[in-house]
């Protein structure tokens, strides 16, 4: 009876115990973590936490980079599908937990290839149209809807090979080979640099070229107003001055009267559409004849929309 007793006591004893430890053990973290792209900022991600019995926070951003802080935000260098794991510290041991974020390329990355490409990033070009490709009024009313290889059917498909570069920090080169380029004829013309005979079914020409040194670009949005004298080739007619408004669009300008696939007086392309591997521009290319405007010949008076490749 004296042996049920003690057992009945040790057991009993064991149980407060057990029960006092698990009372003052700390407790394990339990977190969430919330993550949303910085409205003024694509490519910032503001992250945040709720939790219970955590005292430190440490983050790994999924791109080599590390921060700690319940509430933390992160600036990624180049578009792309991250794994972001943070990782709660306590008295009771360490928890982590994981969220995918996806950062959305800018129109800025897509044309230079972003931070990370060094080298840049080089268009040529497309020998392939595009069904918006062509020569156009300002107004977008069609002239002459390009051709695949058009350049090559009327003997000038060299100047495909021409090759524009874009860098992250704003500066731009040209390979033009050979040194010669594709140019509006009436640019070629008025500054003697013609090479072979002007296409002037097309306003087009090759000309040579000194490529400029330190040429640089920038990107615009917005509304982009230009002032023209419109041409409408199937009439014949020439419109007075007056000025064009093209709204809410992406335009590059360039510096040290650099250019971008067809070399004209206007130092501005407007991107019309733009992917990792393909990109659609409007050009605004004089083709007034300096005999008939001497004062307005370098104005716009007509758009090419051309497409080119990445390299």
């Amino acid at each position: 009876m004296k042996k049920i007793g003690y057992l009945f006591f040790t057991m009993f004893a064991m149980t407060l115990l057990l029960a006092s430890c698990s009372e003052d053990d700390p407790q394990a973290p339990v977190v969430e973590l919330f993550a949303e792209v910085d409205e003024n900022d694509s490519y910032t991600v503001n992250f945040t936490t709720q939790s219970e019995h955590a005292s430190s926070f440490s983050w790994n951003f999924g791109d080599g980079e590390s921060g700690s802080g319940a509430t933390i935000s992160h600036t990624y260098t180049q578009s792309g599908e991250y794994t972001v794991t943070l990782t709660a510290s306590g008295e009771g041991g360490d928890v982590s937990k994981t969220k995918a974020v996806t950062i959305v390329a800018s129109m800025e990355e897509l044309l230079t290839g972003g931070a990370a490409a060094s080298n840049g990033k080089t268009w040529v070009m497309s020998k392939t149209a595009s069904n918006s490709d062509g020569a156009f009024s300002f107004t977008n009313t069609p002239y002459l809807p390009a051709p695949d290889n058009v350049l090559t059917q009327f003997g000038i498909g060299t100047e495909y090979d021409n090759e524009f570069t874009f860098y992250h920090d704003g500066s731009y080169k040209i390979d033009a080979k050979n040194s010669n380029v594709l140019a509006s004829a009436i640019h070629a013309y008025v500054n003697g640099t013609l090479v072979g005979d002007p296409i002037w079914d097309l306003g087009l020409a090759v000309e040579s070229y000194t490529v400029p040194q330190n040429a640089t670009f920038t990107m615009n949005e917005g509304d982009l107003t230009v002032t023209v004298r419109q041409e409408n080739p199937s009439s014949g007619t020439v419109s007075d001055i007056e000025d064009i408004t093209f709204e809410g669009v992406t335009w590059i300008e360039f510096s040290q009267e650099a250019y971008f696939g067809i070399l004209t007086y206007d130092t501005k392309i407007i991107i019309r559409d733009i992917t990792a591997d393909r990109m659609t521009v409007s050009l605004l290319v004089s083709t007034l004849s300096p005999e008939a405007y001497p004062e307005d010949f370098m104005k716009p008076s007509i758009m090419y929309t051309l497409s080119f490749d990445k390299k």
